[in-house]
């Protein structure tokens, strides 16, 4: 699998993924981490520091929207071959990753992307609130668009 290139879904596979998914929100945490990390430290070195708090809540929406609504994936989940696509298989792009990245406020309440979490173990489709609301899911990641 090619990074920074949509792939194509293996749809069917939402079950297969748990826990990829779990490791690519790890892997996506401590990216977003050490970026507004580094940020708000240089920020800080010239009395910014509140400025440097928001740009990194920016990054954080920034991040996922960006990435999910131009490859379909963040580099956590490149990393881990798996990609959000609609519910029907199609592409995502920003609108669908906005809403995504803005329902993971709820999702990961009251810690630790607790309720997302339950509501991938209970759905059907395998599906966060996120997932649900904005008609996605997570599967595996095939060939890249590019290489069929």
């Amino acid at each position: 699998m090619a990074w920074f290139e949509r792939p194509q879904p293996e749809m069917g596979t939402e079950g297969d993924v748990i826990w990829r998914r779990v490791v690519a929100i790890i892997i996506d945490i401590v990216v977003i981490g050490i970026v507004s990390s580094a940020i708000a430290g240089i920020l800080s070195q010239i009395r910014l520091a509140a400025l440097g708090s928001l740009i990194g809540l920016v990054l954080g929406f920034g991040y996922y929207i960006y990435l999910e609504g131009t490859y379909g994936q963040t580099i956590g989940k490149m990393a881990l071959d798996i990609v959000v696509v609609t519910e029907d298989g199609d592409p995502i792009d920003f609108g669908p990753a906005a809403i995504r990245s803005l329902l993971r406020i709820v999702d990961v309440l009251p810690a630790f992307y607790l309720i997302g979490f339950v509501a991938v173990l209970v759905t059907d489709r395998k599906q966060r609130l996120g997932d649900i609301v904005a008609d996605t899911v997570v599967v595996r990641a095939g060939e890249t668009a590019g290489m069929r």
